[in-house]
């Protein structure tokens, strides 16, 4: 896992964000950007139970929803109503 897959990881820009419990400055890849024994997985689809059926783009099904629709694994559902961790 990486920083960018945390909860606590705050986006800054498009290379770097912030770790929201020590405040140090994380790349999102590469060099140095693997998780800390703090990591707590970040409310995404992929971590969702209502999501399934990924395909090698990440592209898959959600379920926690009136309807049933595609939906991208990396996608933050922090504010979805249909949200339910693994």
């Amino acid at each position: 896992m990486r920083h960018y897959d945390c909860k606590n990881y705050i986006n800054l820009d498009c290379e770097k964000g912030m770790c929201a419990l020590c405040k140090a400055i994380v790349p999102i890849d590469g060099e140095n950007s693997n998780a800390c024994p703090k990591f707590k997985p970040a409310d995404k689809c992929s971590n969702c139970k209502n999501f399934s059926k990924p395909d090698k783009y990440g592209i898959g099904i959600c379920t926690g929803l009136e309807k049933e629709n595609w939906t991208y694994s990396s996608m933050n559902a922090c504010t979805c109503s249909g949200y339910e961790a693994r």
